[in-house]
């Protein structure tokens, strides 16, 4: 797979979404070619498989199963249970792929791309493999991204990485993950607003 150029990764970054959350990455820089989606399959480590796997599974049945109505709904009541301990396990195996000495928080993410500060610069179109570990149990995604830029900020370096090699699958689960942290800063802000108004009410 060819590299973007950084018009085509600017384009790329407008196409999704993105949320201002900190969650965990890790970055590290990779040489040669981007790698292409047969590439990225082979390198994917099992535990992001299998937790991709889980997850579409889990919809599934749980989507299948509403459709039968309310007889259905103590065995979906179980089996949301039985896959809330699932999702605990896979959260720790996940964990533990987190490289401490490449890890990172980041300042925004969506379907496009991310944006961390670092310590280090990285040269523009820098392709880099990339692990998301996504808030709340929703997940946790591989891939290969390009950095679209690099400025100083704060003593720092922002740099935003475009995802440039992902499966179709795991954009869908960013998307998801960043509309549902999404969902929950608007609730928060409500419900901040609400306890300000009564604070402010004459007693």
């Amino acid at each position: 797979m060819s590299e973007l150029t950084v018009q085509q990764l600017a384009d790329a970054y407008q196409d999704y979404f993105s949320v201002e959350h900190g969650i965990s990455i890790n970055v590290k820089p990779v040489a040669g070619p981007l790698p292409d989606q047969t590439s990225l399959a082979a390198a994917i480590p099992p535990a992001f498989l299998l937790a991709s796997d889980a997850g579409s599974l889990n919809t599934s049945v749980l989507r299948s199963l509403h459709r039968l109505g309310d007889m259905a709904e103590e065995l979906a009541n179980y089996l949301q249970q039985q896959a809330r301990k699932i999702d605990l396990l896979l959260h720790y195996v996940l964990r533990q792929q987190d490289d401490a000495t490449q890890r990172f928080v980041s300042q925004s993410y969506g379907g496009s791309g991310c944006c961390y500060l670092a310590d280090a610069p990285l040269d523009t179109l820098q392709i880099v493999e990339l692990k998301l570990f996504l808030d709340n149990n929703d997940g946790a995604v591989f891939c290969y991204g390009q950095v679209l830029h690099c400025e100083p900020q704060a003593e720092k370096w922002q740099i935003k990485v475009v995802f440039a090699c992902i499966r179709d699958e795991d954009r869908e689960l960013i998307v998801r993950a960043s509309l549902h942290q999404q969902s929950r800063l608007l609730k928060q802000k409500a419900e901040q607003k609400a306890g300000q108004r009564q604070n402010n009410m004459p007693s």
